[in-house]
């Protein structure tokens, strides 16, 4: 069996809990763009170009580009000391009106896919019934 890597750890958060797109950014609460890694993870790796990932899906947070780009570089320059000043500055600098905007754009997203069979309530994986 081939070494999982940092691919095959994105694959599987994806299988899991579907794109990020269908997210909300777990710093600002705008629509997210990519699945992260936590930092804090017990069982963080590194592959070959020193990139970080787990192999469980579960240590993956769902972010927006801007709030990856700072929270990587906040990890990089300073480790994960003082992540929670880097989400209340994150969450305090998207005003509230775009934030409720976001949110009912991904709320009617939701509406629709379960109105034409694509999810059931209480199920956390998009399906077609046949």
């Amino acid at each position: 069996m081939a070494t999982p890597d940092y691919k095959l750890a994105h694959a599987r958060v994806r299988s899991r809990y579907g794109p990020a797109k269908n997210w909300f950014c777990a710093f600002c609460a705008l629509s997210a763009d990519h699945w992260a890694i936590d930092h804090d993870s017990p069982d963080l790796q590194r592959d070959e170009k020193g990139r970080a990932y787990s192999l469980d899906p579960d240590h993956y947070v769902s972010l927006c580009q801007r709030c990856h780009h700072a929270y990587d570089s906040h990890v990089a320059q300073y480790g994960t000391s003082g992540l929670l000043e880097l989400f209340d500055r994150l969450y305090n600098s998207v005003p509230d009106d775009l934030r409720d905007a976001g949110r009912r754009s991904v709320v009617s997203s939701i509406v629709s896919l379960l109105r034409h069979g694509y999810l059931r309530p209480g199920r956390d994986r998009a399906y077609k019934q046949r």
